[in-house]
């Protein structure tokens, strides 16, 4: 049990908005608002404090169900236990949080935190440890918590990508993410005798009313919201109710509450025995483009790709006879005659026609017609063959979509499934499931047709996977989330030389980067011509009918994507006529789940 803290004693601490106050140690586990901001800060400690002292670094609350923005001053010479146990120095309530989680050690360069065999683990800069000396700019993991380590001299600011950040601790940057406003005076300027509002930490109606109040739109004689024309303080930035910085009239960039920590310790994990099989790649691994739905209608697609793969595969692999007729499940496309060494090869080396029925024919032409040459007598078995014992399909209808749940190969479905969580998942997350649905088979046709225009003048072949779709969704996901960051992953496993040594980097960036950088290598292929048995034309297709679907769907006002589409990000205020003013309905703030 720690000791209490002497009551004669204080903590000098400085608020975001640049007040400096004398918290006594009594207020140790509580929150108290600024007098002059009336943001919530918070003193925690391990207990014993027999002299005044200044609070030198901060912890803020950048993402979190609870108290996000709160700016938390630990001080003291002893540990401060965190965790969701009631009674613990740093309370911070979550499912995701173990009673003990983690400490804070005070040392003589600043604070060391340790975990405490805590259920979710300990991570921080996204990788689990036991014990970090923390430094500034340090992001601290603590279940669903995620938190800034910093000093109180303004030297580091935390970026905010949250909507809940937005409550009066934000100030808005050009690209429409926001940060922490921290500018600090000095802190030999504290004042004294300040009186604060504080409640504590375990009461749930104190907590309840604290976030009533931040997100309570304020009312005064600064700047006027262009949005809804109500009048702010002077120092607002953001209008709460609109969810937009009201000088530029961007929304705010509400992001996914993902676990982005456990995302790159497995996705490390992963890769350390993949890249044994593929020494090298470059993916997509996590998306932060925000929803509201749970994207069932993608993951019951990925479901039905892979079952119907696997089958598909299994035919394959097995050399079955059904592949005779599964092979019309892919999509036939081409009108020219087929040349002789094609067929020659694919009854040798496939098994979609009947090769001995095929061998038989040639034998029997060859020895009733010998003035034939071999390739006449080649089209010419060919052509007697039924259609089901040919070894080339013929187009059917039902191709246009059935092709985009079959794939050539592991390593190609696992590729395009990764794809299809990253991005698909947000664009359903979004739209609802009912028109995810309805819009990945109009994305598998789009694509399909393009292929088909690209292929019209050559001999009938084959083309199957999901890449094509899969681009129309990342055509959706640049126009709906081009501003939202898509974290990456690209690894290299060395040679002999250097003991196989692995190198791995993980990183995040906006999301019309990434889908621009994919689209520009189909751009590049079929610009040049080059030939790699890849179907970059259905690529590009996919990509141009769904850009084109989300288009319409913003315009029409179908969806809504917070201020975070192109349109709102190229045009501000400007687009609010196209596509519809942030605050339409419910607040962008009370929207969130």
């Amino acid at each position: 049990m720690s000791a209490e803290p002497s009551r004669g004693t204080s903590v000098r601490v400085a608020c975001q908005c640049g007040r400096h106050l004398k918290l006594p140690w009594s207020y140790a586990g509580k929150v108290a608002r600024c007098p002059s901001c009336k943001h919530p800060i918070r003193l925690v400690s391990g207990g014993e404090a027999d002299h005044d002292t200044t609070a030198t670094v901060r912890l803020v609350i950048i993402r979190g169900p609870q108290h996000v923005g709160e700016h938390i001053f630990p001080a003291g010479r002893r540990p401060i236990g965190i965790g969701k146990q009631p009674g613990s120095a740093l309370l911070l309530p979550g499912t995701r949080v173990s009673r003990q989680h983690c400490v804070l050690v005070p040392t003589q360069a600043g604070w060391r935190i340790e975990d405490r065999n805590s259920t979710n683990g300990l991570f921080v800069n996204r990788r689990r440890v036991t014990a970090h000396e923390l430094k500034v700019g340090d992001r601290v993991q603590i279940g669903e918590y995620e938190l800034f380590y910093g000093t109180t001299d303004g030297a580091s600011r935390p970026a905010v990508a949250t909507a809940q950040a937005a409550a009066g601790d934000t100030d808005a940057l050009e690209d429409g993410t926001y940060r922490v406003a921290d500018d600090l005076n000095d802190l030999e300027a504290l004042t004294t005798g300040e009186r604060v509002a504080v409640t504590s930490m375990t009461d749930p109606a104190a907590s309840a009313g604290q976030h009533a109040e931040a997100d309570s739109p304020p009312s005064g004689d600064g700047p006027m919201c262009p949005c809804c024309k109500k009048r702010l303080n002077a120092s607002a930035r953001v209008c709460v109710s609109c969810g937009i910085n009201v000088r530029t009239g961007r929304s705010i960039l509400t992001a996914e509450e993902t676990n982005l920590d456990e995302t790159y310790a497995a996705v490390e994990s992963v890769i350390g025995w993949l890249s044994w099989i593929f020494w090298m790649g470059v993916y997509p691994i996590a998306s932060e483009a925000f929803g509201t739905r749970k994207p069932y209608a993608i993951r019951g697609i990925a479901i039905v790709t892979i079952l119907t793969s696997f089958w598909f595969l299994y035919y394959e692999w097995t050399e079955s006879p059904k592949m005779r007729s599964a092979k019309n499940m892919m999509l036939w496309a081409g009108d020219a005659e087929p040349s002789p060494e094609l067929l020659v090869v694919m009854y040798s080396f496939t098994n979609y026609g009947n090769s001995a029925a095929f061998e038989a024919r040639f034998d029997q032409i060859s020895e009733e017609k010998p003035e034939m040459s071999e390739e006449e007598v080649v089209l010419a078995a060919h052509e007697s063959l039924p259609v089901e014992d040919r070894c080339l399909g013929e187009y059917q209808p039902h191709q246009l979509v059935t092709h985009a749940f079959l794939h050539g190969g592991i390593l190609h479905l696992v590729g395009n499934l990764i794809f299809l969580m990253v991005f698909g998942s947000r664009v359903n997350a979004l739209i609802g499931n009912a028109l995810t649905v309805v819009l990945y088979p109009l994305l598998a046709v789009g694509a399909a047709v393009f292929h088909m225009a690209s292929v019209s003048s050559e001999a009938p072949s084959p083309m199957l996977g999901a890449s094509g779709a899969i681009m129309g969704l990342a055509g959706m996901y640049l126009v709906l989330f081009p501003i939202h960051k898509v974290h990456m992953a690209a690894w290299i496993r060395w040679g002999m030389l250097t003991g196989f040594h692995l190198s791995l980097w993980m990183w995040a960036m906006r999301g019309f980067w990434v889908v621009l950088c994919y689209i520009a290598l189909d751009v590049f292929y079929t610009a040049m011509g080059i030939e790699d048995g890849t179907a970059h034309w259905a690529h590009l297709g996919g990509f141009i009918v769904g850009a084109a679907i989300a288009l319409v769907m913003l315009v029409t006002k179908l969806v809504n994507a917070r201020g975070g589409d192109i349109i709102s990000a190229l045009l501000g205020r400007h687009a609010w006529a196209i596509v519809g003013a942030p605050n339409r309905g419910a607040g962008v703030l009370q929207r969130l789940p």
